[in-house]
C-alpha cells in the first residue's frame, strides 16, 4: 500500500481521487465533480476533530482556509461547509465543500442527496493538484 493510502478507510478511498498529502493530511477530491469538495484525512488514530492536539486543529483550519478561498475565487463558491461527521466512516475526515446557489443541492446540505453523475476529468484533477499546492506553498511561505 503507498503512503497515500496507508491507513485510510476503503470507503473514502472509493469515495476520493487522491490529490496529496500536505504536513499530515491526506487530501483527496471527492469523486463527484457536481460540487468542488475536498476530504482532508489527518494521519492520526483519533475519531473526533477536539481530541487532536492543537497543532494538528490548526494544520486542518489553514488548509481549510486556502481549499475554502480557492473554492470562492476558482469555484464560485458563494459558502464553504466544514464538516467532520463520520457517523458511517469512523476514521477522523474532514469535508471542505463549496457551495452556491446554482448547485443541484441548494440550499439542502450534501449528505443523503443523490448528486448528478458528473466526473473530473485527468486534466482537472491535474489542475485542481497544482493550483492547490501552489496555493498551500504560498500561504506557507508568509
Amino acid at each position: 500500500m503507498s503512503r497515500h493510502t496507508a491507513h485510510i478507510d476503503p470507503q473514502l478511498l472509493a469515495d476520493s481521487h487522491p490529490l496529496f498529502i500536505h504536513g499530515s493530511c491526506h487530501i483527496r477530491l471527492h469523486r463527484n465533480a457536481s460540487l468542488p469538495w475536498v476530504i482532508l484525512i489527518p494521519q492520526t488514530n483519533h475519531i473526533e476533530f477536539c481530541d487532536l492536539d492543537e497543532q494538528q486543529q490548526l494544520e486542518i483550519t489553514r488548509l481549510s482556509r486556502v481549499i475554502g478561498g480557492f473554492f470562492k475565487t476558482e469555484c464560485g463558491a458563494e459558502k464553504i461547509n466544514f464538516a467532520a461527521i463520520g457517523n458511517v466512516v469512523q476514521q477522523l475526515h474532514i469535508h471542505v465543500i463549496g457551495r452556491n446557489q446554482q448547485d443541484p443541492l441548494w440550499p439542502d446540505v450534501v449528505w443523503g442527496h443523490v448528486l448528478p453523475d458528473e466526473a473530473w476529468t485527468d486534466g482537472q484533477l491535474k489542475r485542481m493538484k497544482q493550483r492547490l499546492i501552489a496555493l498551500l506553498a504560498e500561504e506557507s511561505s508568509t
